[in-house]
C-alpha cells in the first residue's frame, strides 16, 4: 500500500500550513501585495511624469536666446506659442494620409486623439495661469539652468515658474507690474552676489 505524502517542512522543520484565504493572515498578505504594487505604479507614473517634463524643459532650453542675460514673462511669448504648436506638422500628415488613403477607418486615431487631448490641457494651463516653464526670470536660475545637460536626475533641482495669459501679453498693466518686480529682484540678486563676491575676496 503506497505512503501517504508527507507534509512539506520549513526552514525550522515544521510542516508549512496553507493559509486560508478568509483568515487575517491572507487578507494582510494581500493588502501587503496591493501597497506593493500602488507604490511602483505611483514610481512609475513618477518617473514618466519626470521624463516628460525634462523633455519640455530640453526644448525651451534649446530655443532660448543665448545673448539675453535674464528673460521677462512677456519674453517666453513666441517659444509658448510655438511649443502649444508642435504638434500641428504631425497631426497635418495624418490628415493627409486620411485623405488620400480613404480606408476604412483611422490607424492613427490614437494618436491623434492623445495629441489634441495633450494641446487642449496646455491651453487651459494657460488660461488659468499654471502653464509651466523653467524660471528664467534671474540671472541665477538662468545660468544654473543653461548648464542643465539634459539628465533627467537634475529635473528636480531646476526652478519651474507659472505662466498665464496675462504674463505673456506685454500690454497688461499686471504684466508690466510683475515684470518691474521681476527687474527689481534681479537688481537686488546682482547686489547680493556682489556682496557675496566681495566678502570672499576679502576672506581670500
Amino acid at each position: 500500500m503506497p505512503k501517504a505524502p508527507k507534509a512539506k517542512l520549513s526552514g525550522k522543520g515544521k510542516p508549512e500550513k496553507v493559509i486560508h484565504p478568509n483568515s487575517r493572515k491572507a487578507a494582510y498578505l494581500a493588502g501587503k501585495a496591493n501597497r506593493i504594487e500602488r507604490v511602483q505604479l505611483s514610481k512609475q507614473a513618477s518617473s514618466l511624469k519626470l521624463e516628460v517634463l525634462a523633455e519640455k524643459l530640453l526644448w525651451f532650453k534649446e530655443r532660448l536666446d543665448p545673448e539675453k542675460k535674464v528673460f521677462m514673462k512677456s519674453d517666453l511669448k513666441p517659444l509658448v506659442q510655438e511649443y502649444i504648436q508642435r504638434f500641428d506638422s504631425e497631426l497635418e500628415q495624418i490628415d493627409i494620409v486620411r485623405s488620400i488613403g480613404k480606408r476604412q477607418g483611422n490607424p492613427h486615431s490614437a494618436r491623434e486623439n492623445a495629441v489634441k487631448s495633450t494641446i487642449e490641457r496646455e491651453k487651459r494651463q494657460i488660461d488659468e495661469g499654471s502653464f509651466e516653464v523653467p524660471h528664467v526670470f534671474n540671472a541665477k536660475n538662468l545660468t544654473f539652468f543653461r548648464a542643465w545637460n539634459g539628465e533627467i536626475k537634475y529635473v528636480k533641482n531646476i526652478k519651474l515658474s507659472k505662466l498665464s495669459a496675462k504674463d505673456l501679453e506685454q500690454g497688461s498693466s499686471e504684466s508690466k507690474e510683475k515684470e518691474e518686480e521681476q527687474e527689481e529682484e534681479n537688481d537686488e540678486e546682482m547686489q547680493e552676489d556682489t556682496k557675496e563676491e566681495a566678502a570672499s575676496s576679502k576672506i581670500n
